[in-house]
C-alpha cells in the first residue's frame, strides 16, 4: 500500500516499517486525442530535489514498452528522486495507472492551435472546456523568456520603425500563428543581402519575439528532423539560419516538404501504415546566396512552385537590412545594440500576441478582413499573375499581422508602419522578378527573345525559296514571321515535350499568334503547319530591343543572297 505525503510517496514493508519510494508525484489527467479514440495517456506531475514542479505524458501505449523504461529515464534526468530498492519502479508505475482521476485534458503532438487554445511544448494559452496538453517531440529548444514585454518594447521594438526589412521579420513571427486561419499555404521568407548586412539582426530580432537565441534552427539540422522541429514549431516561427550550408539537393526537398506541411507516410514494426502529421508555419531564413544561385552548383532551376513558397527579398535599406539607425552613429553600432537587447529581453511578445489572439471573438474573422482590405489598397490589381499574386497574399498576411499586433498595443509602432513597410518590401520583391508575369511564363518571354535574336539574319520574305533560311516573313501592318513547326518545336523543347504546347499557348493569350487551327494554335498552309506570331510586338511587350529594323527599310535583302552577310557584332546569332 502507498502513502502520500507532502515530501512524496511511501510505503510499508513487511515488518511494518514506513519506507520513502520517491518524491512527489501524482497524476493530474488522463489525456486523449480530441475524438477520445487515440493517444491516451496520464499527464504527470512531479516534484525535482529543488522543488520544482514539472509535467509530461505517460502515454498509455509506452507502459507496455519495457515497463515504460523512457519515462522513467525522463524522470530520473529531472532530479526526481525515485529509492534503488528493488521492484521500486513497478510499484510506483502500478499507483500512477492506478490512480483515480476525473480530469480530461486534450493530447497534442504539435504545436499550434486546438480550438480556442494554443499549446506548445513550454506553455498553453487559451479558454477550453477540456484543457490541451502537448505530447509531441522536444525536438526544438525550449520557449523562455527575460524580461518584461515593455522592456522588449522599448529596448528591441520601438527601433524597428523606419526599418522595412526588421518590421518584415518581425511580422514573420507575428503572423505564423495566423496562418492557420486564412487558408494560405506554409511559405518563407528569406532576406538575400552580403556578410555583416543586418540580416541576423533582423532573425535575431523576431526570435527574441519567442525565445532567447536557442530558438534558431539550422538549415543543416533541419534537413535530417525536419518533421519533428516542424511540428514542434507549428503555427509558431521557424527561424532557420546557415542557408548556404544546406547541399542543393537537400534544399530542393527541403522547401517542398517544409512547405507542403505533411510528414511522410512510414511503416510500423507490424507493417502497417504509421500516422502522418501536418503542420503549417511560417519560417524566416537568411542568406548570402539566393535559391537560384545555390541551385546553380547541380545545373537546376528554381521551379515556380519553390518561387512562391520561398520569397526571397534582397536587402535595400540605406545601410543594407537598416533604413533608420535612430540615434547610433553608425549601422554597426544600431545592430550592437539590438544585439545586446535581444540578449537581454525575449520570450515576452510571441505569448502576449497568442493571449490577445485567443481573447478575441471570432479572429480569423478579423484577420482575413484585415488582410484582404490590406492587399486591395496595394497598387497592384488581383488579375496580375498568378504566382505574383500568391505572394503578395502572404506579404498582406504579414502586414495584416503587425497592424493588429500594433492596434492591440503590442507593437511600439505606429498604425499603418507594417502596412507602409510590407508595400515596400512588395515593390522590390516585384522590381527583383522583374516582372508581374507567372515564372514559366517568363522563361518562355526569355526564349522567344533569344529565339528572335537568334533568327532575325535567317528569315526571308514571304514566297522566297532561300537555303538556310529558318522561315519567312512578311508585313501586314505589323511584322509576322512565319516558321514551320517542327523547327519551332524542336527550338523551344529543352527537357519536356510540354513546353511546346505552353509556348504557344502563352503566345496566344498575351496575342502574339496567328492561327487558323483554333485550339491547336497553329497556322497550316496546304498540308504544312506553322507557327505564325507577331517577332516585333513580342519585343515590345517585353521591353527587348532586338533590332528588327532590317525587316522595314530593305524588304528584298535576302532574296537573291543564299549566305547574306552579318555583322561581326551579331556573330553570336549567327548558327540559325
Amino acid at each position: 500500500m502507498i502513502s502520500i505525503k507532502s515530501d512524496g510517496l511511501y510505503t510499508i514493508s513487511k515488518d511494518g516499517q514506513e519506507i520513502k519510494i520517491s518524491g512527489p508525484i501524482t497524476v493530474k489527467a488522463i489525456v486523449s486525442s480530441p475524438d477520445k479514440r487515440d493517444d491516451f495517456g496520464f499527464l504527470i506531475e512531479w516534484k525535482n530535489y529543488f522543488g520544482i514542479s514539472m509535467r509530461e505524458v505517460l502515454s498509455m501505449g509506452e507502459i507496455d514498452d519495457y515497463s515504460a523504461r523512457k519515462f522513467k529515464k525522463k524522470l530520473l534526468s529531472s532530479g526526481f528522486q525515485l529509492s534503488t530498492r528493488r521492484n521500486t519502479w513497478d510499484l510506483l508505475l502500478s499507483y500512477l495507472i492506478e490512480s483515480p482521476c476525473a480530469e480530461h485534458a486534450y493530447s497534442a503532438r504539435q504545436s499550434g492551435w486546438i480550438g480556442r487554445q494554443f499549446v506548445t511544448p513550454d506553455w498553453s494559452i487559451g479558454k477550453a472546456q477540456t484543457p490541451a496538453v502537448y505530447i509531441g517531440d522536444s525536438a526544438a529548444a525550449n520557449l523562455i523568456k527575460s524580461g518584461t514585454l515593455s522592456d522588449w518594447q522599448q529596448h528591441v521594438g520601438r527601433y524597428c520603425r523606419g526599418n522595412p526589412m526588421m518590421i518584415l521579420a518581425v511580422c514573420c513571427a507575428l503572423a505564423a500563428p495566423l496562418i492557420e486561419w486564412t487558408g494560405i499555404e506554409s511559405f518563407g521568407i528569406q532576406i538575400v543581402g552580403d556578410s555583416k548586412s543586418g540580416k541576423s539582426t533582423a532573425m535575431r530580432v523576431a526570435a527574441s519575439m519567442y525565445s532567447d537565441q536557442s530558438y534558431w534552427e539550422t538549415w543543416s539540422s533541419t534537413a535530417n528532423g525536419i518533421e519533428s522541429i516542424a511540428r514542434a514549431r507549428n503555427h509558431m516561427l521557424l527561424c532557420l539560419d546557415e542557408f548556404k550550408q544546406c547541399p542543393a539537393q537537400e534544399m530542393d526537398r527541403l522547401i517542398y516538404h517544409l512547405c507542403n506541411g505533411v510528414s511522410k507516410l512510414r511503416s510500423e514494426r507490424d507493417g502497417s501504415l504509421g500516422k502522418r502529421h501536418r503542420w503549417r508555419t511560417i519560417f524566416l531564413s537568411t542568406g548570402e546566396l539566393t535559391l537560384e544561385e545555390l541551385f546553380l552548383t547541380i545545373n537546376q532551376k528554381v521551379s515556380a512552385g519553390q518561387a512562391v513558397r520561398f520569397i526571397e527579398i534582397p536587402t535595400f535599406g540605406a545601410f543594407d537590412v537598416f533604413d533608420n539607425i535612430h540615434e547610433f552613429s553608425s549601422a554597426k553600432e544600431f545592430a550592437e545594440h539590438l544585439g545586446a537587447g535581444t540578449n537581454k529581453y525575449y520570450g515576452t511578445l510571441a505569448k502576449a500576441w497568442v493571449e490577445t489572439l485567443a481573447r478575441l471573438d471570432c479572429p480569423e474573422d478579423k484577420v482575413i478582413t484585415e488582410y484582404r482590405s490590406i492587399r486591395q489598397e496595394w497598387p497592384w490589381s488581383n488579375d496580375i499573375g498568378s504566382q505574383a499574386n500568391n505572394v503578395l497574399d502572404k506579404l498582406a498576411l504579414l502586414a495584416a499581422a503587425g497592424e493588429i499586433g500594433t492596434n492591440h498595443g503590442l507593437l511600439p509602432w505606429h498604425l499603418g508602419d507594417a502596412k507602409d513597410a510590407l508595400k515596400r518590401v512588395a515593390t522590390i520583391w516585384l522590381d527583383d522578378r522583374n516582372s508581374n508575369e507567372n515564372v514559366e511564363s517568363k522563361r518562355i518571354a526569355t526564349k522567344l527573345l533569344k529565339l528572335i535574336n537568334k533568327w532575325r539574319h535567317c528569315i526571308v520574305p514571304k514566297d522566297q525559296n532561300v537555303d538556310g533560311a529558318i522561315g519567312t516573313f512578311e508585313i501586314d501592318q505589323k511584322l509576322i514571321w512565319c516558321i514551320p513547326q517542327k523547327i519551332f518545336r524542336s527550338a523551344v523543347i529543352e527537357s519536356s515535350s510540354r513546353e511546346f504546347r505552353q509556348a504557344i499557348n502563352y503566345m496566344w493569350k498575351k496575342g502574339w499568334l496567328i492561327t487558323n487551327e483554333g485550339d491547336r494554335r497553329t497556322f497550316k498552309i496546304g498540308n504544312e503547319r506553322f507557327v505564325k506570331f507577331f517577332p516585333a510586338q513580342i519585343c515590345q511587350d517585353c521591353g527587348d530591343s532586338v533590332d528588327l529594323s532590317h525587316f522595314y527599310n530593305q524588304p528584298n535583302h535576302l532574296i537573291n543572297n543564299k549566305y547574306p552577310i552579318i555583322p561581326t557584332s551579331q556573330s553570336e546569332n549567327q548558327e540559325c
